[in-house]
């Protein structure tokens, strides 16, 4: 008879091979053309066969091939349920313009969600109506309604009686438009297909809002909405702003309450997935309610219905998001399990859980939040799980039936284990017990001179960062991908932040609740969640501080991708070691982790780390040419200039106006968004394979030239940032320069008659003119104007200067003529005077300029004005990043839409 130890690791994890064959199939029909019938008749065909081959070997390839082929055929059927009936359908093919008025009708699938300043609808769209035709259609439209002082409060109008299941109808202006069109930029259209949500708009008023009727809804369902609703203002009338925005993302999933500093806190430590409900909240929240009904039951049929019952409650009460719903299908598998007595093992619940995701949604195969989930699950449970149990075993063996010899292991391992692993006292209850004595001699460091509860303060803190560094080390590639981002802290961080978030949030829903029979009582519960939620962000603003936390970084693209992938080879080599390790097996001992198995994965692993971290094949090599990469930053100016040597300029970095910033009586809140300067320069640096930019130069202190340039000095080590005038009145200059400061970043200031050399290029400062006054102004008419010449090629790049600059700079002398102009301030008709066109004489004009400007640009008699003199006017607006090279002979240009 076959022994367990022999037989095939299929027949073992065979739901966890199941789920590997479906997602192959999955990813065949993504990137090879297979029909949705061609693939169900093979799913069919290959289940027959298996049937017919039962008892035969050949059976386990034949459901293999039957599971890849069901895979295939789900991702198929999902796709074609994409109807012309869809929301996101109408838009995508041109029915409806994007940004046309609209009427929407349907039905809200919760209550308005609140944010700072405004609330939020996701209506369950039922018809629209578009110049004056009716449509039925389906999908999920998400309307935000700001809060006005000018006009009656949102809690005061209809909105207010607006509640789950209410059927409303919007005028408003339905958008789903790809914003930022660059190489690198995720599309707003693939982010709204990952969220669920088929388009959105943004009301000025309520009074758009009609409440037609309340249809029929699950009651219990619609009261936990109601009850959340209230814990939200619960928690905002009992915690700061910082805390209470905290306690309102990581307890109900609002996120909308988070300031963007305390958000970047989390981010660069690391831990920015304690706040986003997922896996860690459903396993936290499910594993207490099961602890506490233990003391009451041990009926594990009731313990598994009234805890899968609130479970589920809870994950419909944070908004049903998906990973939330895949985090709350992969406990209720395990803890079926439990309940029939099927303990099983931890790789087969993963591989069912994997199953039942992918049949439920084949296309969230390519999600990042399923494959963050997936990869950190399998890392706990195929490498960190069995990793521990091997130690603790080792370090706490007493000679028993089952292991009767010690471990068969290198005394240094054998020392650490019981350092950390072995009690002394629950062995001397133990050998009382039996009716042989034995003498064991443990040889733990620090022997006698650490108490039981500092060891099992270490233990904890051991397994902790142990699991910790494990999930970082097998995440570090979609870390990169996704986020382009390494935290070195996260390993510590995440520790620390579990355990003060649970106190806190422990504090706060208590004071929420005792809050409602007496706000004294409830103070003190406030006040401690206040100071956990202090104490918390202590040591991660620490780091922050001295830029310790976290660093970003490319990642590859195209083949190179091909390095992420092959990181995952070596760790699951390590992950089938590790589960077939034997510590206490006296003729195989160590047999699966020998040095000479060990060094060569470790090895490997090391290698590929560095790979990823230092990319040292990211970035194309120089070929010769000059390159001016006009980028999309919608209403603003960002150029990179890569120059034939292979440094880099780049010059201004795109932004948006606030204008709160100057109204004193708006709230200092600032809602957790990436500004363009991270969303959009930044991808498209890392996108090029950057991690370090030669300059920036900014060209004036304008919100939408010199914003995003501060995103980029965060995220990149920068040689040298060039200005004309720094002035200490601007707030957007400032938070620049603050961030050069602490960075060591060297400053010059450029001005009038300046040439900086890169090679065999010549950039030539044209204005504006030296300044001696410290804080000169900065605006438009004094931006600074570059020549760049490369052989009998030239470009003129302007920033926004005005009709009084370009007199000035036309007045000056010196020669202005050019291939190609970077039109001044957008093609705005306060600039591009008749006298400065012509003087220029360009062949191609571009204007950087968002697809609707705020400010009617560039004006239509602009754009003539220099169609006039022969130019070709290209504008990002309309074609998107705009990318330009030139041997010093001829030019090419392409551009991101053809």
């Amino acid at each position: 008879m076959e022994s367990d130890s022999t037989r095939p690791s299929f027949n073992r994890h065979p739901m966890l091979w199941l789920a590997v064959c479906f997602a192959v199939g999955i990813l065949f029909a993504k990137f090879v053309a297979a029909s949705f019938v061609a693939a169900l008749i093979a799913t069919i065909a290959f289940f027959i066969l298996a049937l017919i081959f039962r008892t035969k070997p050949i059976a386990t390839i034949l459901v293999s091939l039957a599971f890849a082929s069901a895979g295939a055929a789900l991702f198929q059927c999902e796709v074609k349920q994409n109807t012309d009936s869809r929301v996101k359908a109408l838009y995508d093919n041109g029915t409806i313009r994007s940004g046309s008025p609209v009427e929407i009708e349907g039905v809200l699938l919760g209550r308005p969600e609140p944010s700072a300043d405004g609330s939020f609808l996701t209506l369950k769209s039922k018809a629209i109506r578009y110049r004056g035709h009716d449509r039925i259609v389906s999908g999920n439209v998400r309307i935000f309604l700001p809060q006005s002082g000018s006009e009656i409060s949102i809690l005061e109008s209809e909105i207010s009686n607006l509640k789950y299941g209410s059927r409303i109808r919007a005028a408003c202006n339905l958008e789903r438009e790809d914003e930022y069109l660059n190489p690198g930029v995720l599309p707003k259209r693939e982010m709204l297909d990952r969220l669920g949500i088929e388009a959105t708009c943004s009301l000025k008023s309520s009074l758009l809002v009609e409440h037609i009727a309340d249809e029929s809804v699950f009651l219990p369902l619609a009261w936990v909405y109601d009850q959340r609703a209230a814990l939200i203002d619960d928690l905002r009338n009992g915690l700061s702003k910082p805390a209470a925005g905290v306690m309102i993302a990581s307890l109900l999933g609002d996120k909308y309450f988070l300031d963007k500093d305390t958000a970047d806190l989390f981010r660069d430590g690391g831990t920015f997935h304690i706040l986003v409900i997922s896996g860690l909240h459903i396993t936290f929240i499910g594993g207490l309610l099961l602890v506490f009904l233990r003391w009451f039951t041990r009926n594990r049929w009731l313990q598994f219905g009234v805890t899968t019952t609130i479970l589920w409650g809870y994950t419909l009460a944070v908004g049903a998001d998906v990973p939330v719903v895949r985090a709350a299908i992969m406990f209720t598998v395990v803890l079926f399990g439990y309940a029939i007595y099927r303990r099983g093992t931890l790789l087969n619940s993963l591989g069912l859980c994997g199953l039942i995701l992918l049949a439920w949604r084949p296309t969230e195969f390519f999600d990042p939040s399923f494959q963050l989930t997936f990869v950190s699950v399998a890392a706990i449970v195929a490498i960190a799980y069995p990793l521990i149990e091997h130690l603790r075993a080792i370090g706490s063996w007493s000679p028993n039936a089952a292991t009767p010899f010690p471990p068969n292991v290198p005394n240094w391992m054998r020392r650490i284990c019981e350092t950390i692993y072995w009690n002394n006292a629950r062995w001397s209850v133990e050998s009382k017990r039996q009716i042989w004595s034995a003498h064991i001699v443990k040889s733990p460091y620090f022997a006698g001179r650490v108490g039981d509860r500092v060891q099992k303060l270490f233990r904890f803190v051991f397994d902790g960062l142990l699991i910790s560094l494990i999930v970082q080390i097998c995440m570090l590639p979609l870390s990169v991908i996704y986020f382009h981002r390494v935290s070195v802290t996260s390993v510590l961080l995440n520790l620390w932040v579990s355990v003060f978030i649970a106190i806190e949030s422990f504090a706060a829903v208590t004071g929420a609740l005792i809050g409602h029979f007496s706000t004294l009582l409830a103070a003190p519960f406030f006040a401690v969640a206040e100071a956990m939620n202090w104490l918390m962000l202590s040591v991660p603003r620490l780091f922050a501080m001295m830029d310790w936390a976290s660093f970003r970084l490319p990642a590859y693209t195209e083949v190179g991708r091909v390095v992420h992938g092959i990181h995952f080879v070596p760790l699951i080599l390590l992950a089938i070691a590790i589960v077939r390790w034997k510590p206490f097996d006296l003729k195989a001992g160590s047999r699966f982790l020998t040095r000479r198995f060990l060094f060569p994965v470790i090895g490997s692993v090391a290698v590929l780390i560095a790979i990823i971290v230092f990319h040292p094949f990211s970035v194309a090599r120089s070929d010769g040419r000059l390159h001016i990469d006009f980028l999309d930053v919608g209403q603003g100016d960002a150029a990179l200039i890569t120059f034939p040597d292979g440094k880099t300029l780049l010059v201004d970095g795109g932004g948006r106006f606030d204008y709160r910033k100057n109204d004193d009586e708006a709230e200092p809140f600032e809602r957790d968004t990436r500004g363009i300067g991270e969303s959009v320069v930044s991808e498209v640096l890392w996108a090029k394979g950057y991690s370090h930019i030669d300059a920036i130069l900014a060209t004036h202190a304008d919100a939408d030239h010199i914003q995003g340039l501060t995103d980029v000095a965060k995220n990149f080590r920068i040689g040298t940032a060039l200005f004309a005038r720094i002035p200490n009145d601007d707030p957007d200059m400032l938070e620049l320069a603050e961030i050069l400061k602490r960075r060591g970043v060297p400053i010059e200031i450029v001005a009038r008659g300046d040439r900086l050399n890169f090679g065999d290029v010549i950039v030539e400062v044209v204005y504006p003119p030296t300044s001696d006054d410290g804080n000169a102004v900065s605006d438009n008419n004094h931006s600074i104007v570059l020549r760049i010449t490369y052989g009998n090629r030239v470009f003129l790049l302007t920033g926004d200067i005005e009709s009084q600059a370009e007199t000035e700079i036309l007045n000056s002398g010196g020669t202005l003529t050019a291939d190609l102009i970077k039109v001044p301030h957008h093609g705005s008709r306060t600039s591009s005077t008749q006298r400065f066109v012509d003087a220029v004489k360009a062949k191609y004009a571009v204007i950087s300029v968002g697809r609707t400007s705020p400010f009617g640009h560039p004006h239509p008699e602009v754009v003539e004005r220099w169609k006039a003199t022969g130019a070709n006017v290209i504008t990002t607006g309309e074609r998107g990043m705009i990318s330009v090279s030139t041997d010093g002979k001829g030019i090419e240009i392409n551009t991101f839409l053809p």
